[in-house]
């Protein structure tokens, strides 16, 4: 009896340790599985609020495509694809992190690649990164002949007949992908312009009725982005709502800033190089508070983009269309507004000459005010229509765009809204496109020395006129 006493005590601690086992039998076999998850090969990627992408072009050392390789990514998902007519090929991943994508080293030493693997980093947070773009196609310091038909041949008994018509389809097939590149690059050129002109049309019309150079003016681009993050994300406001609030939020800090800072500074006479000087402050002061509000990390102003569609030649989604159009209105309103309404002209007047436009009775102080109040709206504007063109946006964002809107008003000429226009375009096009020939990292360096080219051969920009000094 004692003995079989003995043995029904011990059965709970054998079934507790038997559970505890289980228990990590089965943790284990979990983290296995998270470890091997696969990753999705899609014919076109687009990210979103749930997934990155890695994708790319292989081509050979003289941009032909690459045709039916086989590219295989590791990483924390793996998974195996072949790339298509165009030398095309992508994954979708929903881990971030580092990953690899490696094609044959064959392959590769046959098509004069420099190498055979590349390394890139995923975080669905950024959204600079959450499209990893892995090139094969620069040639390495030591390479044998292109093979022209973009796969390495293994017979020898081919035809010269066949052999050309080979060699002519793949350039066929580059000059196509080439064009196709063209397209989409200019697409994006002009989508990113008309946004800049958004941003520097307020800033050339704050330069052009007070003589003020703003850098604090990045940071009202930002402030309309993070209104229209707590606007959609924190108070569940439509992203229409969303984005009204932020262009009051906008047009009020414009309104404080001229009757807090700047008309006192005004009247009390204080020069332009100072309270430019004022705004740099102003601009870190701003900076940092965003940052310690809403920390360092990117804000998705919404949760997911639309998948892409193609149109022609370019890959597009409903969201940029639509904010390409709000922003093509809006620069139309301001149009308008500065050539047919009576406050619009004498707005004009006090850029071209404040004290003859006061001398004919026009109260400068008010239209300074409106103009304060018209730049900061446009600029939250262009802040909301940018964090859903880059899936996000971050606590400087604007100062890393700051560089590129001086460029555009000098580039247009100072003082003129149709010149900052003009010149975002130009900025934009140019920074876009120059991206097909160089890396893409140094795309807005060409974009500065057409900067400097143009104020070379004529200083006051293309709508400015010439002041004489002295």
């Amino acid at each position: 009896m004692t003995a079989v006493r003995r043995k029904l005590r011990k059965y709970p601690a054998r079934m507790l340790l038997s559970a505890m086992f289980l228990m990590l039998l089965l943790a284990i076999s979990g983290v296995w599985s998270t470890t091997a998850q696969a990753a999705q090969p899609v014919p076109v990627c687009n990210p979103t609020g749930t997934n990155g992408c890695v994708n790319g072009i292989l081509q050979d050392a003289n941009r032909n495509p690459v045709v039916g390789a086989t590219v295989t990514l590791s990483g924390k998902e793996s998974a195996t694809t072949t790339t298509d007519d165009t030398g095309k090929w992508a994954f979708s991943v929903t881990a971030d992190g580092k990953y690899t994508a490696t094609i044959d080293a064959g392959v590769a030493k046959d098509h004069g690649l420099k190498a055979n693997a590349e390394t890139v980093d995923i975080e669905k947070s950024d959204f600079s990164k959450q499209r990893g773009v892995v090139r094969f196609d620069k040639p390495g310091e030591t390479t044998s002949s292109p093979s022209a038909s973009g796969s390495a041949s293994t017979s020898s008994g081919s035809s010269s007949s066949s052999s050309a018509s080979t060699q002519s389809s793949s350039s066929n097939s580059a000059g196509a992908n080439f064009g196709a590149r063209v397209w989409q690059q200019l697409y994006s050129g002009i989508i990113f312009g008309l946004m800049l002109a958004l941003m520097s049309v307020g800033m050339n019309l704050v330069y052009g009725t007070t003589g003020l150079s703003s850098f604090s003016h990045g940071e009202q681009v930002t402030l309309g982005g993070l209104m229209a993050y707590v606007g959609v994300q924190l108070l569940h406001m439509p992203l229409w709502a969303a984005a009204i609030f932020a262009i009051i939020i906008g047009a009020a800090s414009g309104l404080l800033q001229n009757e807090l800072v700047w008309a006192p500074l005004r009247r009390k006479h204080v020069g332009t190089m100072q309270q430019m000087i004022v705004t740099i402050g102003l601009s870190m002061v701003l900076q940092y508070l965003f940052q310690f509000f809403f920390g360092g990390n990117v804000k998705g102003i919404t949760t997911a983009v639309d998948q892409g569609f193609q149109l022609g030649p370019i890959t597009t989604d409903t969201a940029t269309l639509v904010s390409a159009a709000i922003a093509i209105i809006v620069i139309i309103g301001v149009t308008f507004f500065l050539y047919r309404t009576r406050l619009g002209r004498a707005t004009r007047a006090v850029s071209d000459n404040a004290a003859l436009a006061s001398a004919s009775g026009i109260n400068v102080e008010q239209v300074v005010r409106v103009v304060w109040i018209l730049s900061c709206a446009l600029a939250a504007l262009s802040g909301v229509l940018m964090g859903i063109y880059l899936n996000g946006i971050a606590w400087n964002t604007g100062a890393v765009l700051l560089l590129l809107m001086f460029s555009a008003v000098t580039l247009g000429g100072l003082g003129t809204a149709n010149g900052a226009l003009v010149g975002s375009l130009v900025i934009g096009i140019v920074a876009d496109m120059s991206s097909l020939f160089i890396p893409n990292d140094m795309r807005y360096a060409s974009a500065l020395a057409i900067l400097i080219i143009v104020l070379l051969l004529r200083p006051q920009g293309l709508f400015g006129k010439l002041q004489r000094v002295g």
